[in-house]
């Protein structure tokens, strides 16, 4: 073959080559491998991690309110057992926290008809027969029942600046206790009834 006629043939030669090397890279290119993404399991690990871990502590009010859960000491209700100057239980007295100070639930038996004081006293004992170990009388101010003709009184009313939280200057619950004591009449000194403030706490 003469030299002229080698030079097409050469070209076609390297054409070729150029065709089967851009093939090739072709294929190399196809075949890396490419990052994983989430369906692959590329988060997986982090998902677990985070369903595993703990959920986060509670903070500001909320953590203020499970603080308070259950580890308050104030009264939530109380029954004071009232005894008259013999020593004779007369009835009860169910003490409960209201949003403007203490309701006071009476059921009163065996006391003289007529128009009564009743009233918070600052010492938690009632020794018979005067019942003058209650102490003074307490803040709260005295209120008036009615005792019927059958000796019974049934009453409900709020006796307004008393509590019982313990951290509360009117607090049923101070040193030494408290106690609730009836007057023989509205105006009168004379106590008739008395009762130790006693209850159960949350």
């Amino acid at each position: 073959m003469t030299p002229m006629k080698r030079w097409p043939m050469l070209f076609i030669t390297l054409a070729f080559l150029l065709i089967l090397s851009a093939c090739g890279g072709g294929s190399t290119n196809t075949g890396s491998s490419e990052p994983p993404t989430e369906t692959d399991g590329a988060t997986e690990v982090e998902d677990e991690k985070m369903d595993e871990g703990q959920e986060e502590p509670p903070n500001g009010e909320e953590a203020e309110d499970n603080q308070d859960e259950g580890s308050s000491e104030d009264l939530l209700m109380a029954t004071v057992e009232m005894l008259n100057t013999d020593g004779d239980a007369v009835g009860t007295a169910e003490l409960t926290t209201e949003s403007d100070g203490i309701g006071v639930a009476l059921n009163l038996e065996n006391l003289e008809a007529g128009i009564h004081g009743i009233q918070f006293h600052d010492t938690g004992k009632c020794e018979v027969p005067g019942f003058d170990s209650a102490g003074e009388p307490f803040a709260g101010g005295m209120q008036t029942i009615e005792v019927g003709d059958d000796g019974t009184a049934k009453d409900e009313f709020v006796i307004q600046d008393v509590s019982m939280k313990t951290d509360a200057e009117n607090s049923l619950l101070q040193s030494g206790g408290t106690s609730l004591v009836v007057y023989a009449q509205e105006d009168a000194s004379e106590r008739v009834a008395c009762g130790v403030v006693t209850g159960e706490t949350q």
